[in-house]
């Protein structure tokens, strides 16, 4: 007998969208360049933008139970067309994984190993996320309790420490942006990062029967928008004007506690938070990246559901351990390498790329394409209705 030990309760989920979210919202600068003083909103109007599009997801869920996203593609547009439609998705994967190991490179170069090559630390970065999840996808998803437990205690300790040096009137003048600011803003929260829990759809199966997968996302990302207003806020009443000028404003504010000259550099504290949080992100990108690569390339008949997870077998009255290693892990992890390697020449080339091109490229995968997917199934099912009453 074979059992799967797969299984992810909602909880779990829900915790790894907001673990998932965390690294992009602690790096807030990308936003403050576009909406300034006003930046800690768009976190709640960037929220509402996400719930439409949230209930595109839920709509697919409910209509495909139990299946993947590159599976409901497959079901939905047929072999061919699914397989391109995967395809796409697989490329805004692998297009994400590499932004973020590159952000991950730049900030340690950065801020706190500037004498380190990059290529050692993209390099040391990826060994750890595949030996993570060469150990399981599920006890990654387990591990999102902690993680998130650490950055929510970070968060909150950093803005009390902070409390003395916040002058609120760097919130003035409030809401006199011109209002194309705002829709930006707003845009750009809805679809980086929140928008980029579509990954999450390729995790379906895993939940276990019964389970509704939309409330645990919907729960992570009202976590996430809360946290981002918060720290938003923090960093604007902390650093004032200078926090449209600097690359990382959380960084940045967090060096200001000083308790008696005795708890100082907190910003080491924040900077281990945020490389768990990036690496977490990575493992979750790389997985789906290798997963849809493996289900693209399988034959129809024999197309896995999760890789790199532990199967029970009862043989002879005992109890064997059996686990599906993941083959293209590698191979997917090296492509993550490179590309992440010529993805963009320097920071500022990455900042204005997400301030700008970057809310419309990923729409195109977090909405366009599961929307065109859920009218798809729609239309199919009314037209086999028409069928069934001729």
């Amino acid at each position: 007998m074979k059992t799967n030990s797969s299984s992810i309760s909602p909880l779990d989920l829900a915790l790894s969208v907001f673990c998932f979210m965390q690294g992009t919202v602690l790096r807030s600068g990308y936003i403050i360049n576009i909406t300034r003083q006003d930046s800690w909103a768009m976190a709640i109007t960037g929220f509402l933008f996400m719930l439409p599009i949230l209930g595109v997801y839920a709509g697919l869920i409910k209509k495909f139970p139990g299946k993947n996203l590159f599976e409901i593609d497959d079901i939905a547009f047929g072999p061919v067309l699914g397989k391109i439609a995967s395809a796409l998705y697989l490329f805004f994967f692998v297009t994400l994984a590499a932004l973020n190991m590159r952000d991950l490179g730049n900030f340690v170069v950065d801020f706190i190993m500037p004498e380190t090559p990059l290529i050692a630390i993209l390099m040391i970065s990826l060994i750890g996320c595949v030996y993570a999840i060469r150990k399981g996808i599920r006890n990654i998803m387990h591990l999102s309790a902690f993680v998130a437990i650490i950055a929510i205690a970070s968060i909150i300790m950093n803005s009390i420490l902070v409390l003395k040096d916040i002058e609120p009137g760097f919130l003035k003048p409030i809401f006199q942006l011109e209002p194309m600011k705002y829709v930006h803003g707003t845009v750009s929260v809805g679809s980086l990062p929140m928008g980029e829990v579509v990954v999450f759809l390729m995790f379906i199966p895993m939940l276990g029967k019964g389970s509704k997968a939309s409330k645990p996302i919907l729960v992570g990302l009202i976590l996430s928008a809360l946290s981002m207003a918060l720290v938003i806020l923090r960093d604007i009443v902390t650093l004032g004007p200078l926090v449209a000028i600097v690359s990382l404003p959380s960084f940045e504010s967090v060096r200001y506690i000083s308790l008696a000259g005795i708890l100082t550099r907190m910003e080491s504290v924040y900077a281990v938070v945020l490389i768990q949080l990036f690496l977490f992100k990575i493992s979750i990108l790389l997985y789906s990246f290798t997963l849809g690569l493996t289900q693209l390339l399988s034959p129809k008949d024999s197309v896995p559901v999760s890789i790199g997870v532990e199967s029970r077998i009862y043989e002879g009255g005992q109890l064997q351990c059996e686990r599906n290693r993941p083959p293209l892990l590698f191979l997917c992890a090296a492509l993550v390498f490179f590309y992440s390697l010529i993805i963009f020449q320097s920071v500022m080339e990455n900042m204005d790329w997400g301030a700008t091109t970057a809310p419309f490229f990923s729409l195109t995968f977090e909405f366009l394409l599961p929307a065109a997917t859920l009218l798809t199934a729609w239309l199919r099912s009314f037209g086999k209705a028409r069928e069934v009453k001729a």
